[in-house]
């Protein structure tokens, strides 16, 4: 096959589907085309990468964090990282951003995010980059280590 996707064979496809009329399997959930080409419709262009990098909990809260990669133009390559603290909202049916905070080291050091690995943690996430520094062209590793809102810390390693 040539860039599609590989197709399920026959026999797996015809025991998911007697499965889920059996009710053994439970369907899964179908979201709202509408909405969810609202919300991808709503995302900047500027906007590189989204990722949940783990889980965060305060004595009042608990939740999950994201980073946000932004380019913010075409021609500049220095990137901007952020980190968002998520949390249901009051009535339980979508997420929130409880905090936001700016890793400033990834733009004014003149980085340029190659690659990522994420290791969660009990008390949060820590990311690992590679990355390259825009200034001498050299590659960089980077630790980010994200706890409960408003705790981050990045240093090269």
């Amino acid at each position: 096959m040539s860039g599609g996707a590989a197709r399920p064979a026959p026999v797996k496809v015809a025991l998911i589907a007697a499965a889920l009329a059996a009710g053994l399997v439970p369907a899964p959930a179908r979201a709202d085309p509408v909405d969810a080409a609202r919300l991808l419709a709503a995302i900047p262009g500027e906007i590189m990468f989204v990722r949940i990098a783990g889980t965060w909990a305060s004595p009042e809260r608990e939740g999950l964090t994201r980073i946000v990669l932004i380019r913010p133009s075409v021609r500049a390559e220095a990137m901007r990282l952020f980190v968002q603290w998520l949390a249901p909202d009051s009535r339980g049916s979508r997420f929130a951003v409880v905090a936001a905070e700016e890793v400033p080291e990834v733009f004014d050091w003149r980085i340029k995010i190659d690659d990522y690995r994420i290791e969660p943690e009990t008390t949060g996430s820590r990311v690992l980059f590679e990355a390259t520094v825009l200034t001498n062209g050299q590659r960089r590793r980077y630790e980010l280590t994200i706890g409960p809102p408003g705790d981050v810390m990045f240093a090269a390693r």
